[in-house]
């Protein structure tokens, strides 16, 4: 039976500081054998040099207790207290696979910059920064996935049991998506209603179209996203 493969994992700023102690080609090639490991369940078999034999022994073991947390559908929460991270969906290492070894590092590069300094890239070559922009709505995603769970992170909870792994919460639907879902739903949102494409959670509007008969049957976003906030408000 095929093992099971992830479709992201969780990337630290300690391994976008190793590939920057790299150059782009050796930074592309050490990039590629993380993601082979995290996507492929492939182990590194090709040449490495001291420097990167030297790199892949001091995270070889923190990528395998990761991996294992995250195949179980958990978030490694001890590594993710301690470190800047973000989400490394598999789409990012099907474009690295686009690239040469060269290209494939100021790719990755450009992503961890973008992730974790806000820094947008500016290719030289149209087609890296076509597949950059292709890439850069779920590095968005991601982004305000983590920028909600910070604000949320003040609210009271229950106290309980601290293990180093909670469950990954699910991915927040942008406004696009939520369209793309409902074909049905027809017009647009003008004027003063354009706020609503980012000021709405629409993982929460899609959960109110399954229980509230009078929303389901409106069949106009603009009708629509009037009615959810006067009854939910827009709070996320």
């Amino acid at each position: 039976m095929e093992q099971e493969k992830l479709k992201q994992f969780t990337f630290y700023e300690l391994y976008a500081d190793m590939l920057n102690g790299l150059n782009d080609a050796d930074a592309g090639k050490f990039a590629k054998r993380i993601c082979k490991y995290e996507f492929e369940n492939v182990e590194p078999n090709d040449a490495m040099t001291d420097k990167e034999i030297f790199y892949w022994s001091n995270i070889s073991d923190m990528l395998a207790e990761v991996k294992e947390i995250e195949m179980q559908g958990k978030m490694p929460k001890k590594y993710n207290l301690r470190a800047k991270h973000f989400t490394f969906y598999d789409t990012y290492f099907n474009a690295m696979k686009l690239l040469n070894d060269r290209q494939c590092g100021m790719f990755v590069k450009a992503v961890c910059e973008y992730m974790f300094c806000g820094v947008m890239p500016n290719f030289n070559d149209k087609t890296m920064q076509g597949y950059f922009n292709l890439c850069k709505r779920k590095m968005d995603i991601s982004k305000q996935r983590k920028a909600v769970g910070t604000s949320g992170g003040n609210a009271k909870k229950k106290p309980k049991k601290e293990t180093g792994e909670e469950k990954i919460p699910a991915e927040i639907m942008t406004y696009e998506e939520f369209r793309h879902k409902y074909p049905e739903i027809q017009g647009e949102l003008y004027g003063s209603a354009e706020r609503y494409k980012t000021a709405l959670d629409w993982t929460k509007v899609a959960e109110r179209l399954g229980t509230d008969i009078d929303l389901r049957a409106e069949a106009n976003i603009y009708r629509l996203t009037q009615k959810y906030v006067q009854r939910y408000g827009e709070k996320r």
